[in-house]
């Protein structure tokens, strides 16, 4: 009786040994546990704008965007702008001339000054109304928002917060601006209307505070561009 209850007792043993050998052999050929498959632009989009970021170090607020708003529309007069000034350069070189489904084509025709041949207070007039129309109903909106330094994947169109940008950025051909519909993050804001009323900003837009803009990096760090 003895000697069958500790064979019994030994099998019992070497059953446990065995099991626990198995189990430790599985855990160290298993694969390692995979970090998350989901792709990025499905992930939640506060996780990937604060990886970003850095913590949410270039977070551009609704007040910050207010108080944006409110600057570029104190002390000014609304009007265009001067002829000499870099913005109303960039206004007449992107917005006076044709849009079309193809792209923009830029008027290449005599400019009507004055002094005629120049640009003059007459072209940056048709470039201003150029610029209204397109504030109003953009035909071509670059993607933007989320946060400073993300994937072009993961920007958007249109961030929903109800406001329409002009931007510039250093292009290979010199200083370039864009529309957006998102937040213009890294970039050089130059104007921002409520999309529901553009003639509002442009009635009160104060042209020098626009000017100051082009030296300002807009929810990134500044990074000189000219």
């Amino acid at each position: 009786m003895a000697r069958s209850a500790n064979r019994m007792l030994a099998s019992a043993v070497l059953a446990a040994a065995t099991y626990s050998a198995s189990q430790l052999i599985a855990a160290f050929v298993a694969s390692p546990a995979a970090a998350s498959t989901q792709p990025v632009h499905l992930r939640p989009r506060g996780s990937v704008a604060l990886q970003a970021r850095g913590g949410g170090e270039w977070d551009i607020s609704d007040a910050d965007i207010e108080k944006f708003y409110a600057e570029l529309t104190t002390g000014g007069s609304g009007g265009d702008p001067p002829k000499e000034s870099v913005v109303g350069g960039l206004i007449v070189k992107f917005f006076h001339g044709e849009f079309t489904p193809q792209g923009f084509k830029r008027y290449a025709g005599h400019w009507k000054g004055p002094p005629p041949g120049n640009v003059g207070k007459k072209d940056i007039a048709v470039g201003m109304d150029g610029l209204k129309v397109q504030m109003k109903k953009p035909m071509f909106v670059s993607k933007g928002g989320v946060g400073y330094g993300v994937d072009e994947t993961v920007k958007v169109v249109d961030d929903g917060k109800g406001w329409v940008w002009l931007a510039a950025e250093m292009s290979p051909g010199g200083l370039a601006v864009e529309l957006f519909t998102s937040v213009p993050y890294g970039k050089r804001a130059l104007l921002v209307a409520k999309q529901s009323d553009v003639d509002e900003m442009f009635s009160k837009v104060n042209w020098a505070v626009a000017l100051g803009n082009i030296e300002k990096t807009f929810g990134g760090p500044l990074i000189k561009q000219r």
